[in-house]
C-alpha cells in the first residue's frame, strides 16, 4: 500500500480530475520517507568519511579499508539520489500504484559484492570462491530489480529466482568462508552472520512491500530498508575494521580448503 499521505493525494486528484494524477518526486514523498532517506544519506556519508580517514591514517592502507569506504560512499550517493527524487519510479502498471526505488538495486549491485569480497579477503578465500560469491550475488540483485519493474504474477517468479541465488550465497558463506584453518576467526563468523541476518530482511520486505504485495506501507518499507542498510554497511564496516588490523595479511597463504566445496 502507498503511504497514507501519498495515497490520499492520489485519490483526491482522481476525484477532482478523473484522470491519473501526475506524481513527481521528491515533492510527493511523505515526510517520513524523505526523513528516512536523509538519515540513510547522512549515515552513509559520515561512515564513508570515517572509513576513508581510518584508511589514510594507517602507515599502509589496505584493500579492506578501501572496499569498506567504497561500500559506504556508493550507498551515500544512492540515498542522496533517492532523497532528491532520482532513481525512483511511480509504477502504475501493477494492480495498484507503487513507488519503486530502483536506485536501491544500483547500490546493491555494487555494494553487496564488495561486502562479500571483504569477507572473502578476511577468510583468505581463493579466486573461484570470490567469483562464485559475487556472480550469485549479482544475479540475485538483478532478479530482484527485474521483478520490481514487472507486474504480477511474473514478478513473483523473479523473486523466487533471486531467493534461490540468495540461498546459494548463504551456503557459500557458511561452508566456504568459515574455514577449517581458522582464517578470520570469530570476526569472520560474526560478520558472516551479521550479513546473513541483515540480508534476510531484504527479500521479506520485497515480498510485502511495494515490489511485491504492497501490504507494507511505504514509510515502513523505507524505514526498515534504511535501518537494515545502515547496519549491513556501516555497522559491518566498523565491526570489520575494529576487529581486523593485519598489515601482514598479504603474506598469508590462500585458504585452500575452500576448494573442497567446488
Amino acid at each position: 500500500l502507498l503511504a497514507a499521505p501519498l495515497r490520499e493525494m492520489v485519490f483526491s486528484r482522481l476525484e477532482e480530475g478523473g484522470e491519473e494524477p501526475v506524481v513527481t518526486f521528491p515533492d510527493d514523498y511523505p515526510n517520513s520517507v524523505r526523513h528516512f532517506l536523509l538519515i540513510g544519506f547522512l549515515g552513509m556519508f559520515i561512515g564513508a568519511i570515517v572509513f576513508f580517514y581510518m584508511g589514510i591514517s594507517r602507515k599502509v592502507n589496505t584493500i579492506t579499508h578501501v572496499l569498506t569506504f567504497f561500500i559506504a560512499a556508493v550507498a551515500a550517493c544512492a540515498y542522496y539520489a533517492m532523497w532528491a527524487g532520482l532513481g525512483v519510479e511511480y509504477k502504475t502498471t501493477d494492480t495498484t500504484p507503487r513507488v519503486i526505488f530502483w536506485a536501491r538495486y544500483l547500490d546493491w549491485i555494487v555494494t553487496t559484492p564488495l561486502i562479500l569480497v571483504d569477507l572473502a579477503l578476511l577468510s583468505r578465500a581463493d579466486t573461484p570462491t570470490i567469483i562464485s560469491l559475487v556472480g550469485n550475488d549479482v544475479l540475485m540483485v538483478i532478479c530482484g530489480l527485474i521483478g520490481a519493474l514487472t507486474v504480477a504474477p511474473y514478478k513473483y517468479m523473479w523473486w523466487v529466482a533471486g531467493l534461490i541465488f540468495f540461498i546459494v550465497v548463504i551456503i557459500q558463506l557458511l561452508q566456504r568462508l568459515n574455514n577449517a584453518e581458522g582464517y578470520g576467526g570469530d570476526a569472520l563468523k560474526g560478520l558472516s552472520w551479521l550479513t546473513i541476518i541483515c540480508w534476510i530482511v531484504y527479500p521479506i520486505v520485497w515480498i510485502v512491500g511495494s515490489e511485491g504485495t504492497g501490504a507494507l506501507g511505504l514509510s515502513q518499507e523505507v524505514g526498515i530498508i534504511t535501518i537494515t542498510d545502515l547496519i549491513a554497511k556501516i555497522g559491518f564496516g566498523f565491526y570489520l575494521l575494529a576487529n581486523v588490523d593485519s598489515p601482514e595479511a598479504e603474506s598469508v597463504p590462500l585458504n585452500q580448503s575452500s576448494q573442497q566445496y567446488v
